[in-house]
């Protein structure tokens, strides 16, 4: 009996697997308490990133505006927060902590996390904390306003509210008082309709062509015809600074004046035949002594011009180009603001031609040189296109022109790759789209805005046109365009993130 009793003994003695069991027990609960802390410290620095990420567009976001308050700024920093900050268990924030000094925003708060395992040692929650700083870049800006001057802008106040929009803009980036000057923004204006008024001045600039060596010089007249000429025989017309499109490919391109198809041909809109579904008809064809409806060699008849005097009641040569000249890139607020003064609503819309001028002046490139190079990295580019229309130069198509006549000349010459005022429209919207793609491709930031527009169309095309949909406004009525102009203003202050 006792030995049966000692050799149990001795078995249980040596068994070691209640030990293993009893230690297992002993290391579960650290074991466990040491995964869920891992756990609920993960979730804390989730919950850290995801304050800061919201804490840094907040402070970018409320610096795109300029001349608030201390208050104003940490109220709309707030609002900023609040929005991109989404709870979903990444903890409770506190209210923001908002200072301004020196032109350095800086933002911090906190926020509580709860805990699940941490619990198990008495802690229910963690208090995590961020911080961001956003420095107001001391970058200068270079601005083209390319506006839409056409016929229709005259309808309803249209012109008149653009105006006060372009000077809310204005008092923005140049605001008035002191020198009326600023160091670090230039403000040019494209004020366009079927063509573009670069300015009688840039005749013998080297720009023009003077000499007729385009090859579209003179399409409209016999080969070889000099524009300038005619416009000399003219008793009281000059050359009012309007131009043609250049050729393909250079309509589209930055590609600085070096003769032949580089040059801008003078605009020079023809006497039209004298019949009654003629537009522009302003001098006499009775010297003209070929067939009576031959209606091409009637228009390209240049005696009729020799001594000839427009009547006051006419049109004349720069028929759907009386807008105002371009304003080159200025620092002087007097300067744009007297031009915004001076728009005027006439013509057709052809809104390559704006966009292609608006371009040249912001480009470093000749023919308007004031733009730094496209690589400075200190100097923000942007163009604003405004239009209150789609391209239109179908007027004209019940005539052998079959188009009114623009900076891309009668439709009927084939350049817009039609022959048909309505089909020309469609090459111009593929030329509108192609500038646009050359534009953003030099990283110049693209707005647009379509003034009372319900062509889905063209409002179709804006949008891509910009930069980022976002960068698009549709429609807007009169009292809304301030607002829009004052916003593109603002946003247009770079920043960046400086801790």
């Amino acid at each position: 009996m006792w030995r049966r009793i000692s050799g149990k003994l001795g078995r249980f003695a040596a068994d070691d697997q209640g030990v293993t069991a009893l230690l297992f027990g002993i290391l579960l609960v650290p074991l466990l308490l040491g995964i869920g802390l891992s756990i609920d410290y993960s979730r804390a620095l989730r919950a850290k990133q995801h304050l800061g990420n919201a804490l840094d567009s907040a402070a970018l976001a409320v610096g795109s505006w300029v001349d608030l308050t201390e208050s104003e700024i940490a109220a709309k920093a707030q609002s900023f927060f609040d929005a991109n900050f989404t709870p979903g268990g990444l903890g409770s924030p506190s209210a923001l902590s908002v200072s301004f000094t020196d032109g350095v925003i800086s933002i911090s708060a906190t926020s509580s996390v709860q805990t699940t395992f941490m619990q198990l040692a008495g802690i229910s929650e963690v208090t995590v904390g961020a911080f961001t700083e956003v420095t107001l870049n001391e970058k200068k800006i270079e601005l083209v306003m390319v506006l839409d001057n056409t016929g229709s802008m005259g309808w309803s106040g249209k012109l008149t509210a653009l105006k006060n929009a372009s000077n809310a803009l204005l008092d923005v980036m140049i605001p008035d008082g002191g020198s009326g000057t600023s160091e670090d923004v230039r403000i040019g204006l494209v004020p366009f309709a079927a063509a573009v008024n670069i300015g009688s001045d840039k005749l013998n600039s080297g720009w023009i062509d003077v000499s007729a060596q385009s090859s579209i010089a003179g399409e409209d007249f016999q080969p070889g015809t000099n524009v300038l000429d005619l416009y000399d025989q003219i008793q009281n017309a000059a050359w009012n600074g309007c131009v043609r499109a250049r050729p393909v490919p250079f309509d589209t391109q930055d590609t600085p004046p070096a003769g032949g198809d580089t040059l801008w041909p003078p605009y020079f809109a023809p006497d039209e035949p004298d019949f009654y579904s003629y537009s522009n008809r302003y001098a006499d064809d009775s010297g003209y002594s070929g067939g009576t409806y031959d209606y091409d060699a009637r228009q390209r008849y240049t005696g009729k011009y020799n001594s000839l005097t427009i009547s006051g009641t006419s049109d004349g040569p720069d028929f759907n180009c009386r807008t105002p000249t371009v304003t080159p890139m200025t620092n002087v607020r007097a300067s744009v603001a007297t031009a915004i003064d001076q728009m005027v609503a006439t013509g057709y819309t052809v809104i390559p031609a704006g966009l292609a001028w608006g371009w040249r002046l912001i480009s470093p490139e000749a023919p308007f040189s004031e733009g730094v190079a496209y690589d400075d990295e200190d100097t923000i580019k942007a163009i604003v296109l405004l239009t209150d229309g789609q391209n239109m130069v179908s007027g004209g198509m019940g005539t052998h022109n079959r188009s009114q006549y623009s900076a891309y000349g009668f439709a009927q010459a084939g350049r817009l790759g039609a022959t048909n005022g309505s089909q020309a429209e469609q090459v111009l919207n593929d030329k509108t789209a192609a500038l646009c793609t050359n534009i953003k491709a030099k990283e110049i930031r693209l707005y647009t805005i379509t003034f009372q527009v319900s062509s889905g169309s063209t409002q179709d095309l804006m949008r891509d046109c910009a930069t980022d949909p976002s960068m698009y406004y549709n429609s807007p009525s009169n009292g809304e365009l301030e607002s829009i102009f004052q916003d593109i203003a603002k946003g247009l202050s770079d920043l960046r993130i400086s801790k």
